[in-house]
């Protein structure tokens, strides 16, 4: 059974590199395709990224590949065991939301959720304890799709989105970006230090959920069904 986070990972590729596919492969020879680049995957694997034509420069598309390849295959290998070993992806989703919940208590946050970078796909967020702390969350979502750029894989990044609201955002498994949102002073050290000991079982719920089709007509913002408040 394939992970989906890997189908996503997959598709996060394609779109990137703008090739018209991405596959995994394993065993055979090496591609000897002027229209595909690869990169090879602790295991025995291959990540391999085929276009129309021959692109006209492979380095800078081959250097990309590799830089989200490792992003996400160094950040999942704990969730890439046995299917009977990882979460069915009903409980992922509940569990998911009730571990942002939990997450956003303990960091002091008004909210905490995590969104997908290749679409408007929100994964999960904390129940919200009242309809201002949920609009307070949604528009961190979007102020937060605007500073992508800003962020650095393996490190927790912090954001004023005005003077008495401020974001805290890390990027894991490649693809995907947890934020807590602050209305107030914030205690970094302990936020960051609550952001830290959640993201190896975050990451896990996260990636144990299926895939969803992003709605058409560029929606800034794609809500799973969320937790009921309270």
């Amino acid at each position: 059974m394939v992970d989906p986070g890997v189908l996503r990972f997959l598709d996060l590729v394609r779109r990137e590199l703008g090739a018209a596919d991405s596959r995994m492969e394993f065993g055979g020879k090496e591609p000897n395709d002027p229209c595909i680049i690869w990169h090879f995957v602790e295991g025995g694997s291959r990540i391999v990224v085929v276009f129309e034509t021959p692109p006209a420069e492979k380095g800078p598309l081959t250097r990309r590949l590799d830089t989200l390849a490792e992003a996400f295959f160094s950040t999942t290998e704990h969730a890439m065991g046995p299917a009977s070993a990882r979460t069915p992806p009903d409980v992922a989703g509940r569990r998911l939301d009730d571990e942002l919940t939990r997450l956003a208590e303990r960091a002091g946050a008004r909210g905490a959720a995590v969104f997908d970078v290749a679409s408007p796909v929100v994964w999960g967020a904390s129940r919200a304890a009242d309809a201002a702390a949920d609009a307070l969350l949604e528009d961190a979502i979007v102020h937060m799709r605007g500073t992508e750029s800003e962020l650095r894989p393996g490190h927790t990044s912090r954001f004023v989105m005005k003077p008495d609201v401020e974001c805290l955002a890390r990027v894991f498994a490649g693809l995907y970006v947890l934020i807590l949102v602050f209305e107030g002073p914030l205690s970094e050290p302990t936020a960051v230090g609550a952001v830290v000991h959640a993201l190896p079982l975050i990451e896990r719920l996260v990636l144990a959920l299926p895939p969803v089709d992003p709605p058409s007509g560029g929606a800034k913002v794609m809500r799973l069904p969320l937790p009921r408040r309270g």
